[in-house]
Parts: C-alpha cells; sequence; structure tokens
C-alpha cells in the first residue's frame, strides 16, 4: 500500500481521535449534569455533543470513500489496519497505533454514554 494512502488515514484517525476527546469531555460533563438533574446544562450539552458527532461521520465518510477508491489488495489491508489489526510494515505502524488508541477511546466513550442513556431513560436506555 502506498505511503500517501497511509498517511491520509493517518491523518483522519488522528482528527476523528480529537473528536472522540471533544465528545469524551461533553459526555463527563452531561453525565455530571445526569447527576446534578441539572435539565438546563443536560440540553445544552446534548446540544453540543451533536457537533462533534456529525464531524466524527463525516471523518468515517471519509475513510470509506478512501477505502473505496483502492484496489482490492490494498483495500483488504485497510479494512484490516482500520479494524484493529496490528502493522504488518513498519510504514503501517503509526496508522495501526492510532486506530487502536481511537477503539480505546470509544469504548470509553460507549461506557459512558451508556452510563448516562441508563441513567435517563433507565428501562427504555437503547442499551437494553
Amino acid at each position: 500500500m502506498e505511503s500517501t494512502v497511509l498517511l491520509e488515514a493517518l491523518v483522519q484517525e488522528k482528527r476523528m481521535y480529537t473528536l472522540l476527546n471533544e465528545v469524551m469531555d461533553l459526555s463527563v460533563q452531561l453525565a455530571d449534569a445526569v447527576d446534578r438533574d441539572d435539565q438546563v446544562t443536560l440540553h445544552l450539552l446534548l446540544g453540543m455533543r451533536a457537533e462533534p458527532l456529525a464531524k466524527l461521520q463525516n471523518v468515517r465518510k471519509a475513510l470509506e470513500n478512501q477505502r473505496d477508491s483502492l484496489e482490492t489488495n490494498d483495500r483488504a489491508r485497510f479494512v484490516k489496519l482500520l479494524n484493529g489489526e496490528p502493522a504488518e510494515e513498519d510504514e503501517e505502524r503509526p496508522l495501526a497505533n492510532q486506530v487502536c488508541a481511537n477503539h480505546r477511546l470509544l469504548s470509553r466513550v460507549i461506557e459512558c454514554d451508556e452510563r448516562i442513556s441508563r441513567k435517563l431513560a433507565k428501562e427504555h436506555s437503547i442499551y437494553e
């Protein structure tokens, strides 16, 4: 796979990490607002969290477009890297490491979101 392909994907994955950090920060604040039963802050933070989530969808779409533009062999390897498979070559290592960092952060975001959803929606939570 060409190094430019890996570099472009790495740039997108770093954008994703930045946006996931923003979502995580807002989610922690949201959890605090839920604990305080602060409805005004809750609604404000939900609105604020929508923007980085929309940007995350755009990053994901850019990665999908990049994947779709690759030839079959490169596409298969690209998908494996984006799914967290370890690097097979040195030039893949930065992307593989970033993808793993993103997956760890995404897991934390999901855990926080699940706690928020269970507190707010109780038995009607999307996680039930």
